[in-house]
């Protein structure tokens, strides 16, 4: 088994679990803007991973042109996000539903993907989504009187989070793993 993984991170959350992959299984972590300089060709398991915004994944489109390119390989997704693992309270429905918008499991059916919890740090955002979460936040403020869930998303969230585990990666590397035996 050869693999590499490929990570596309704002805050650095996605990256951190990049690099623990990689570290595990023994191979490089390539930031998604240094994709080019790898030739693909040189691995047979390409891991992906990136962080959900506004309802898409950073860097899907580049994916799904490489598994299309590369029917050969293994490939192996993961996102990140500000939402609690299942384990943790969290909806295995809303996460599968959030991946299923960028890969729909019609158009790709054999990709395993996996959900790990990110965090949040609004002073690592660019100009236009703090902008944008100022406005979420405003609708979270209105909800979180009536949805003690919402109320503790919105003040995890304003109050800045890191909820990245290393124990989150175990699946993924069990799967990475299965295969190569």
């Amino acid at each position: 088994m050869k693999p590499v993984v490929i990570y596309c991170s704002q805050t650095g959350h996605t990256e951190r679990y990049a690099r623990w992959i990689a570290e595990d299984i023994g191979c490089d972590a390539i930031a998604y803007k240094n994709r080019n300089a790898v030739d693909l060709a040189d691995f047979d398991t390409v891991i992906f991973g990136s962080w959900f915004h506004a309802a898409s994944i950073p860097g899907a489109k580049w994916f799904e042109r490489q598994i299309a390119a590369h029917p050969e390989k293994r490939f192996v997704l993961f996102a990140t996000g500000a939402s609690p693992m299942p384990e943790q309270g969290g909806s295995s429905a809303e996460i599968e539903e959030a991946v299923r918008r960028t890969f729909p499991e019609a158009e790709y059916p054999d990709l395993p993907w996996f959900y790990m919890r990110g965090g949040f740090s609004m002073d690592k955002l660019g100009a236009l989504d703090r902008t944008m979460m100022k406005v979420f936040f405003s609708r979270t403020e209105k909800l979180a009187g009536s949805d003690p869930g919402i109320a503790v998303m919105d003040r995890e969230m304003k109050a800045g989070f890191d909820g990245t585990e290393r124990a989150f990666i175990a699946p993924l590397l069990d799967c990475v793993r299965g295969a190569g035996e």
